[in-house]
C-alpha cells in the first residue's frame, strides 16, 4: 500500500526550520515538518495540519515544488509518495512536541549527516525556489540512495 504524505520546510531569512523526529521511520533524523495525509485531504491542507500539529505554527501561501516517490527496503514497489512544499508566511513561534524537536538551521549548516540520504539530491533546489518531481530508491536498510531521478518542472 502506498503513503502519501506532505513535507513542508519553513523558511525565515537565511534560516530553515527543521524537526528532529521522535517516533516513526524518520526516527533520530532531521526533517522537514510533515507527515501522512487524512482520508480525503488535500497535500495543501494536510501539510498545513501536519505543521499545526508538529510545530503549534499557522502557516500560509505554500508553494508546491512537486511530489517525490520513495521505493524503499530495496524494492522496486512504489512506497511512499511525498508532496513538498515550503512557505515563508506562518504565524506563531515554533514550540517542540512529542513528534520531536524543532531546531532553526542557517542554511549554510544544515546537518545533512543528520537526514535522509535524498534530502543531498533535493534540498538545495527547493531552497532556491524551484519545482521537480523526483524518485528515490534506497537500499534495503534505507540509509542510503541507490537511484535517483530529478525532472525540474
Amino acid at each position: 500500500m502506498v503513503v502519501e504524505s506532505t513535507v513542508c520546510h519553513i523558511l525565515r531569512g537565511d534560516e530553515l526550520l527543521l524537526i528532529k523526529a521522535s517516533r516513526g521511520i524518520s526516527m533520530g533524523k532531521w526533517n522537514g515538518v510533515g507527515g501522512k495525509l487524512e482520508t480525503g485531504e488535500t497535500p495543501e491542507k494536510g501539510a498545513i495540519r501536519e505543521v499545526y500539529e508538529e510545530s503549534g505554527l499557522k502557516i500560509k501561501n505554500l508553494f508546491h515544488h512537486g511530489t517525490m516517490n520513495f521505493y524503499m527496503n530495496g524494492s522496486d514497489e512504489l512506497g511512499i509518495i511525498v508532496h513538498v512544499f515550503s512557505t515563508r508566511d506562518f504565524s506563531g513561534t515554533p514550540i517542540s512536541t512529542q513528534e520531536g524537536e524543532l531546531r532553526w538551521f542557517k542554511k549554510s549548516e544544515i546537518p545533512y549527516s543528520g537526514m535522509w540520504d535524498d534530502d543531498n539530491y533535493w534540498i538545495e533546489p527547493m531552497l532556491e525556489g524551484k519545482r521537480f518531481n523526483a524518485q528515490f530508491h534506497f537500499d534495503s536498510t534505507n540509509s542510503k540512495v541507490l537511484g535517483h531521478t530529478i525532472n525540474f518542472l
